[in-house]
């Protein structure tokens, strides 16, 4: 359930005259006659109107402070801060003997010449030495090398629910040790709501679809281990994501070979493979700074003890992202504002365009003293100037051992300027036509959609439908059923999924986000869709010319309208429950054979009949899917016009 935004200066002087004119002879019984401006009274009423409209007119007009305190009371996010831009960086280093390099955390590097624009490296990344020319081998039933080169998607892991490896073969060289993890980038063809792990976006501790295990083996040896920890960013292959994996210590660059699997493979759809890159880190449109009160000497002695005191920080104007500040040993926090600070909080506000940390002035925040031992930590960048595309000429923008390059593999995205109070309004109006209470049936499906982090494709809400009372209506149970988002670009394609069923973690995902929003009196369950094989028989009419292109794009065409995501009429998914009617498919069917052929008849079967039924509905209940797994086809003479009569 929604409400609409309100505003609250758009009734007009005319407006109120004309509904108080109406109002006149009822509330008068009759007596007040004259509702000319000529008379008094409407005089009156005409200047209390007047008044009114001005006072509407102000109720809009409420300051910047007031909006950010009504946001914060409404539980919302005050003016959102500038966001970083994110990227994927592939490091290389020069090799020093026989020593692999350790590139650490926070190494700042720019694609800029002027050095404006700098990223940092989020993890410690070792740069091991890399074949010339060399590319990552992958092998699933075969080699598929070839496809990954090209970017067509490999599909790394069956859906099945059974056992499945893929192997790997990273183009390392040498015999060297890792002093650090491993950093590979795995980029999947995911769908948008699954964000890359290193975007602003991604959700974190989302449950894998499968489990997997990560190891290593020397390729034509039988020497093999397992990896000291795993660091998945991909969420077990659900999104794109950067893997560090922290070898052993017998483990060197002799052993390429790197093999994924897992003993049930529950994906709704195989993933699909677009890259994967070795020496990989991900970075962000962010510097880390530090001062100290030595260094603003200046500025910190001058202070009074009078409000509104500023500590403009060095190189941090239209920059200034976050602070941390130690003023005579204690810690001070930066707030949103000072609306609710009281005058013992030790708090500071960032001043972005002047680069400046403001202070309370005694009564909401306290006002500081100078200490000449104050330390500040500080970070700048952020904005929309660090989106921007692939370039391979990144260099370190401070000293570093090693002359260390970098090329980033993705685009830099997700950068944003800070909010405006304005843009603040109209998010938090638009808020209020977010559901957020899962109240009606379209409530379950809005919010079921609407699970961070996973893609459900479509929902259905069984109300009354309990799992422990398969035959009875419970009052207070609602049973959601949830369709996964799945590959529909090619519905011939080997790895191409018929009936896809939501992974355990999508099921957990969604459970728990429903179980947050439902009313407390009700019950929420969250299932995958009841498929149900259909057979199909068609009888063409006549003697078509090509009878293996006309069974080809006959199929095709009932399989795209039987489809559970890009089916029926609407063509966004075959409805849940509705029957399939003979004469639906008989119009799909002809609608795409055109010319081709004449369809006489379609006779429909479930679950394994024979498909017998040709005038007649076949029902399908609550909760249940079609999926078509069989078309026979056949072929009878044409009747003329009048043939047969008598």
């Amino acid at each position: 359930m929604t409400l609409p935004p309100p505003k609250l200066d758009d009734l007009t002087w005319a407006d109120m005259m004309a509904a108080i004119r109406r109002r006149i002879p009822a509330e008068s019984d009759g007596t007040w006659t004259l509702h000319a401006p000529v008379d008094p009274g409407v005089t009156l009423l005409e200047l209390f109107a007047y008044l009114l409209e001005q006072r509407l007119y102000w109720l809009d007009q409420v300051p910047d402070a007031l909006v950010v305190a009504i946001l914060r009371l409404l539980g919302l996010e005050p003016p959102r801060p500038a966001r970083p831009a994110a990227t994927v960086l592939r490091l290389a280093a020069r090799q020093e003997g026989t020593a692999v390099p350790l590139v650490p955390a926070g190494t700042a590097l720019t694609r800029d010449p002027t050095g404006e624009v700098i990223f940092t490296l989020d993890d410690d990344t070792a740069v091991l030495p890399l074949a010339e020319d060399g590319e990552v081998t992958v092998w699933t039933d075969r080699d598929r090398t070839a496809d990954l080169r090209a970017r067509r998607g490999v599909a790394l892991l069956a859906g099945d629910g059974a056992p499945a490896r893929v192997r790997f073969t990273l183009p390392l060289t040498g015999d060297h040790p890792a002093p650090g993890p491993i950093g590979l980038l795995v980029e999947l063809d995911a769908p948008a709501a699954s964000a890359p792990s290193w975007l602003p976006g991604a959700v974190a501790d989302v449950p894998p679809p499968a489990e997997l295990t990560w190891s290593w083996f020397r390729p034509g040896t039988d020497i093999s281990g397992a990896y000291q920890k795993v660091e998945d960013g991909t969420g077990g292959l659900r999104r794109s994501g950067v893997v560090r994996l922290h070898p052993p210590a017998d483990w060197s660059t002799r052993d390429t070979g790197l093999l994924v699997s897992t003993p049930a493979a529950t994906y709704a759809a195989p993933p699909r493979l677009l890259q994967l890159a070795v020496n990989a880190s991900a970075a962000r449109h962010r510097r880390n700074r530090t001062v100290s009160g030595a260094d603003l000497r200046d500025q910190i002695g001058a202070w009074l003890r009078l409000p509104g005191q500023h500590l403009v920080l060095p190189d941090a104007a239209d920059r200034l992202l976050e602070a941390t500040l130690r003023l005579a040993g204690q810690e001070w926090r930066p707030a949103p504002d000072f609306t609710f600070g009281s005058p013992a909080d030790r708090i500071f506000v960032l001043d972005r365009a002047e680069g400046a940390l403001v202070f309370g002035d005694g009564l909401t925040g306290r006002i500081p003293h100078p200490d000449p031992d104050a330390h500040i930590d500080y970070l700048t960048g952020g904005g929309r100037i660090g989106n921007g595309g692939m370039t391979g000429n990144w260099l370190p923008a401070q000293d570093l051992p090693g002359a260390v390059s970098a090329a980033n593999l993705v685009r830099a995205e997700g950068g944003t300027d800070p909010e405006t109070i304005t843009e603040a309004r109209r998010r938090a109006a638009a808020s209020l036509g977010e559901v957020t209470r899962a109240v009606t049936a379209e409530d379950y499906v809005t919010l079921a959609r609407a699970t961070p982090g996973v893609a459900i494709a479509r929902a259905y809400p069984a109300v009354g439908a309990h799992p422990g009372f398969p035959c009875a209506t419970v009052p207070g149970a609602v049973t959601v059923h949830i369709v996964p988002a799945a590959p529909r670009d090619d519905l011939i394609r080997e790895d191409f999924v018929a009936a896809p069923l939501p992974d355990p973690g999508m099921l957990r995902a969604a459970a728990a986000h429903l179980e947050q929003a439902r009313l407390l009196t009700s019950e929420v369950f969250v299932r995958a869709p009841r498929y149900r094989e259909v057979t199909l028989r068609v009888t063409l009419s006549g003697d078509p010319a090509d009878v293996t292109r006309v069974s080809t794009a006959l199929t095709a065409a009932l399989r795209r309208f039987l489809d559970p995501l890009v089916g029926g009429a609407d063509q966004d998914g075959w409805p849940f429950g509705q029957p399939l009617r003979p004469s639906a498919l008989l119009r799909a069917a002809q609608r795409a054979l055109g010319d081709l052929a004449d369809l006489a008849a379609v006779a429909i079967g479930l679950d394994g009949a024979d498909a017998v039924e040709e005038c007649d509905e076949v029902p399908l209940g609550a909760g249940e899917l079609p999926v078509l797994r069989t078309v026979h086809t056949r072929i009878v003479p044409a009747v003329e016009p009048g043939e047969g009569l008598v």
